[in-house]
């Protein structure tokens, strides 16, 4: 009896030791069973992005031809923008160019105000208005007569001293330099 109390729990023991054993035998390999289970399941999903890898390719390709298109589209902007301000630049010189010009043939100042003061002397008679006129210096005259009709100027300039026509006649026949004064 007392080898049996002994061999019973020795057997106990090997019972038990032994499913432990299995079982963490059997733990390994359920577990290589899943990761054979999971890398099947790449497998399959590395076949699927194989088969969809068209997909993948087509995005890509589309991204590469927007890139390329907005690569295109920026260069057109740049080379707008060069051209505008290549445009500016000569804009810019011929305004400066004009504005000498219209300093040499006396035309300058405000546009409106000698309009203005022209319509004014043409609402005057003739004789009334050449006697203010023939006062003004020949510059200020030049531009209040060029905004005026030829039919006012021309009965402006004959009811003015003769010298005083003279200059004035020629002071508008020759745009390009302010006469001196008469005297």
């Amino acid at each position: 009896m007392t080898t049996m109390r002994i061999l019973i729990p020795l057997g106990l023991l090997s019972a038990l030791t032994t499913a432990g054993l299995g079982v963490m035998w059997l733990a390994p390999a359920d577990a290589a069973s899943t990761l054979r289970a999971s890398l099947t399941g790449a497998a399959a999903a590395d076949a699927a992005c194989e088969m969809d890898g068209r997909g993948f390719r087509d995005v890509l390709e589309s991204v590469r031809t927007k890139t390329q298109e907005l690569a295109r589209r920026e260069d057109d902007v740049r080379a707008r923008e060069a051209s505008l301000a290549a445009m500016k630049t000569i804009v810019s010189n011929e305004v400066t160019r004009l504005e000498r010009v219209a300093t040499s043939l006396g035309v300058t100042g405000a546009p409106g105000a000698a309009t203005s003061i022209a319509r004014v002397y043409e609402s005057m008679d003739a004789e009334d208005a050449a006697p203010i006129l023939d006062r003004l210096d020949d510059s200020t005259l030049r531009i209040v007569l060029g905004r005026m009709r030829e039919r006012q100027v021309a009965a402006i300039l004959t009811a003015m001293r003769p010298e005083r026509a003279v200059a004035i006649t020629r002071a508008l026949a020759m745009p390009g330099r302010v006469p001196e004064p008469s005297r």
